[in-house]
């Protein structure tokens, strides 16, 4: 499975806050009960905890998976300051926490686990899943496998990269950038070759199936002048992707201006996401 830096998934963060859909992540909240369970796959830094736990009143567990030691390390301090930013009391339970919130504790365990390689987890006891930047990643065997595992099971899967680039002002490589961006989220991530932006769609598809009613609401990200750090490591990522798929003369030019427009606050973007609800039938 593919890694990701702490650093990246800090500097992200408030921006997958504010682009999430409010009205999913409540949906999702009333439908997991008043004492859930819910697993976060590919849990990174606990972003997507943070983001869901504060709507969900009364106790709660969290079981937090990924595949990488480093994030897991990293998610434990950041669960830690966020709670002492809030004045929440906070015990360290051997390899897992618990938040002393007022009006019902959260209580979050840690595993280790590449779910590529060595499969979904068991669900007894589990009310809900969820995931953040997750699917785009997946290969459609994995999502069809997916599908049936979680059926009847509250789930959401926010922030899915759904193949929307859209740069102010414009240039006549967009497009082509834009393709090639593409073809490299169709690359093996781990999962086999990943459906990239076609993920959510599939997921949407497989579930509606199974009888679940589903939900698909935009995500964008929309950065501007005042979102210099995280554009320009995001314009980075496209270049290098971009330069994975075919190397020419005319991707350096585009990435020189790309680069001039942000060092003068000319640059806006956005990044098209979707945010996935499905809730038993």
């Amino acid at each position: 499975m593919s890694g990701f830096d702490a650093a990246w998934l800090t500097l992200r963060e408030p921006y997958d806050h504010a682009a999430r859909s409010v009205e999913l992540a409540d949906r999702f909240a009333a439908a997991v009960g008043k004492t859930p369970h819910v697993l976060d796959l590919g849990c990174g830094t606990g972003s997507n905890l943070r983001y869901l736990a504060p709507r969900t009143p009364g106790a709660q567990r969290w079981l937090c998976i990924d595949h990488d030691r480093g994030l897991l390390q990293a998610a434990r301090t950041a669960l830690h300051d966020w709670g002492r930013g809030r004045r929440w009391p906070c015990r360290h339970e051997g390899d897992g926490l618990t938040l002393a919130r007022p009006g019902g504790e959260i209580g979050v365990s840690f595993i280790l686990r590449d779910i590529a390689r060595g499969g979904l987890p068991d669900l007894e006891g589990v009310s809900g899943l969820s995931a953040s930047a997750l699917l785009d990643l997946t290969s459609a065997a994995c999502l069809d496998e997916f599908a049936a595992w979680c059926r009847g099971m509250p789930l959401l899967m926010a922030l899915s990269f759904d193949g929307r680039l859209l740069f102010e002002p414009g240039a006549p490589e967009d497009d082509e950038i834009c393709r090639r961006f593409v073809a490299h989220q169709r690359t093996d991530k781990g999962f086999g070759p990943a459906l990239g932006p076609d993920a959510a769609a599939h997921l949407a598809d497989r579930l509606a199936a199974t009888g679940c009613a589903v939900r698909l609401e935009r995500s964008d990200w929309l950065l501007g002048s005042d979102d210099r750090a995280v554009l320009r490591v995001t314009l980075a990522g496209i270049v290098a992707a971009a330069r994975e798929i075919a190397q020419e003369p005319r991707l350096d030019q585009w990435a020189m201006l790309r680069a001039r427009q942000l060092a003068a606050d000319e640059l806006r973007l956005t990044v098209g996401h979707i945010d996935l609800l499905a809730l038993p039938g």
